[in-house]
């Protein structure tokens, strides 16, 4: 792991928590993509969105949340881990929301991008992972 990237994570975290979750722009997939785009230097090719309607409509349409990441990342040549590191990025399945992506932090926990803020959860079911690194 590179030495700066637990500090780099709490920064990218703390301005999450700072601002407004906006759909298509900053929202659970568009946000881990821009940590993964951050970490990388280069952009992730997600399909675009604008609304909550439209974001569901794509990922009926790919089948899944974890399907629309899984053909954007497999194209940007992130490997599936079946044991996330702090920094990974990841779907997984929440009894409410359905599937969510998001970033893996210490321990268990998952951050993810809600239109609230950054919450921090433990996943029940990690749906599928990627190596950052």
């Amino acid at each position: 792991m590179e030495p700066d990237l637990p500090e780099r994570l709490r920064a990218f975290i703390v301005e999450a928590q700072e601002s407004e979750s906006v759909w298509g722009v900053s929202d659970c997939s568009k946000w881990a993509a821009a940590w993964v785009e951050q970490v990388h230097g280069r952009k992730i090719r997600l399909p675009r969105w604008r609304s909550r309607d439209e974001a569901h409509r794509l990922i009926a349409k790919a089948g899944s949340l974890e399907r629309l990441w899984s053909d954007a990342l497999a194209e940007f040549r992130l490997f599936e881990t079946g044991r996330p590191q702090l920094g990974d990025v990841g779907v997984i399945d929440t009894s409410r929301y359905g599937q969510v992506g998001g970033i893996f932090v210490h321990g268990e926990y998952f951050a993810w991008r809600a239109e609230t803020g950054v919450a921090f959860i433990v996943p029940r079911t990690i749906v599928k992972a990627w190596a950052i690194q």
